[in-house]
């Protein structure tokens, strides 16, 4: 029975938003990321009609283009940043002590305590592989926490237009050699958010099914059975769920996402396969050399009773040619040896590679290959190109995401009586993702420049703030100093007046 139908009959509810179907696609990227696609495995007899099971060589494309769009939409050099709702700085009138707020501190020590910047790049590169994640908030001894799992552990009870408002999370843990597994439902009713813990024992030995429900104190003896949280004190569920900013084909009710190859799946399969030729034309190309099949025999010497070879035996670059020793035959050591078809096969792979970077939103040229590996584009992208406005339209679900993140921590950590923070809750989360990578900014910068007659496009004080990302007041005692440092030489001829009038004081 798949996962779908069990929670169906623990639910007792007739229907889902998704079926068995989705969560069998969902395994199938996950596979294809964790490199163990489909056709990963090669079946072939050789000439005495030996079966042969092998794996091809495989460029692991999945992997390489998640990290890469992880990388460009979110790195360690975003700031989040929370201010008291309208308390948020104006225009103009930044400070450094803006930051220095009660829900923003406790936002940091929040987001420090939980690693949040470092790990979340890498589970972002988990949703672009898989087609999501979810986080889940929650109070353990005193402190906020924030917990994330993958796309395989989601399943959605009902929806919005704004996405999924009730799941199911399902994780798995062996202990003993028992398979359980935990069900944490997120539902809610008028008046508050229902979280409900679930946990199940497999009936069989590889877990298979999930089994019968036994008591949470078998493996977790500190989890309550159930959690509510009151809707006057918070104002979103204590989960919430990432996806990728691409529509599902697959299913157009369902509101889970896709990865972002889901609809490259035959490039990557050419991929690998141009890719395992080329490295097996690299081995089936090495030399081969015939020559006549006595001289690969060796003879017997009778004084020590071992056997003397003509060749080297284990030196592989040699082929026996049936000949007479007599004469008969030929006699000839001939060179075997094919030319490669590497030039070929590479230039294959980068043309498959130009057909796969615009199927999942990058720019041609993202991914190149030089015969020996993958090569990323480490120029700035473009402010004009595929890549810079498909990592924009990524960036839409991802601030938002984190926002909600955000102030969910803050309402638990407001209305948690173990958390020491009584300030308040009602704040507006700032994201400001990295955007050095944009270039073209010089050339955007001289078109406009040429159009104003060469004139500046901007205040002094405002480029200083941008290119440093500095507040306004920092800005303007940067452009004070600046100032001060760049007061011009005193004139030749007002020295020498200075001096003269000195020398007529003297004198007087």
């Amino acid at each position: 029975m798949g996962i779908i139908q069990s929670i169906k009959q623990v639910a007792d509810v007739a229907s889902l938003p998704v079926d068995d179907a989705e969560m069998n696609r969902i395994a199938t990227w996950m596979s294809l990321y964790q490199g163990n696609p489909s056709w990963i495995n090669e079946e072939w007899d050789d000439f005495k009609d030996h079966h042969h099971v092998s794996q091809i060589m495989s460029m692991h494309m999945p992997k390489v283009s998640a990290k890469k769009m992880a990388t460009l939409v979110f790195n360690q050099a975003a700031t989040i940043t929370a201010y008291e709702s309208g308390k948020e700085p104006q225009p103009g009138k930044t400070s450094p002590d803006d930051d220095q707020n009660g829900p923003n501190q406790m936002l940091q020590q929040i987001f420090e305590h939980n690693h949040f910047t470092v790990n979340f790049e890498r589970w972002l590169e988990y949703a672009f592989a898989t087609g999501g994640i979810v986080a889940v908030e929650y109070v353990n001894n005193g402190e906020v926490k924030i917990r994330f799992a993958t796309a395989d552990a989601v399943i959605p009870l009902s929806q919005d237009a704004n996405g999924i408002t009730e799941c199911v999370i399902a994780s798995t843990k062996v202990v003993n050699s028992h398979h359980y597994t935990l069900l944490e439902w997120h539902q809610e009713d008028e008046t508050a958010y229902l979280i409900k813990n679930q946990l199940y024992k497999s009936t069989s030995t590889d877990g298979s099914d999930l089994g019968v429900e036994v008591p949470l104190s078998e493996i977790y003896p500190n989890l309550k059975p159930k959690v509510r949280y009151l809707k006057a004190q918070y104002t979103r569920p204590t989960f919430q769920y990432l996806k990728p900013n691409i529509a599902n084909n697959f299913n157009l009710d369902s509101p889970l996402g896709v990865p972002i190859y889901a609809n490259a799946l035959d490039t990557l399969q050419m991929l690998d396969e141009t890719y395992n030729s080329l490295m097996q034309e690299i081995i089936m190309g090495k030399r081969r050399i015939a020559v006549p099949d006595y001289m690969l025999q060796g003879e017997m010497n009778p004084t020590t009773g071992k056997r003397k070879w003509r060749v080297d035996w284990q030196e592989r670059v040699y082929l026996p040619l049936k000949v007479d020793r007599n004469g008969q035959g030929n006699q000839d050591i001939k060179d075997l040896t094919l030319p490669l078809r590497t030039d070929q096969l590479i230039a294959t792979i980068n043309s498959l590679l130009r057909i796969y970077a615009a199927q999942i939103g990058f720019s041609a040229g993202a991914f190149s290959f030089d015969g020996e590996s993958v090569q990323t584009a480490t120029e700035v992208v473009s402010q004009n190109s595929e890549t810079y406005q498909t990592k924009n339209s990524h960036e839409t679900l991802v601030a938002r995401f984190i926002q909600d993140v955000a102030t969910s921590c803050l309402e638990l950590a407001k209305n948690a009586t173990s958390v020491p923070y009584s300030d308040t809750a009602d704040v507006t989360i700032n994201v400001n993702f990295d955007d050095s990578i944009a270039k073209d900014r010089d050339e955007n910068a001289k078109y406009y420049q040429t159009l104003n007659g060469n004139k500046a496009l901007m205040p002094h004080i405002e480029s200083i703030k941008r290119a440093n990302s500095l507040d306004d007041k920092t800005a303007q005692q940067w452009l004070d100093q600046i100032n001060d440092e760049e007061q011009p030489d005193a004139d030749v001829d007002d020295l020498i007046s200075k001096n003269a009038g000195e020398d007529d004081a003297d004198a007087g």
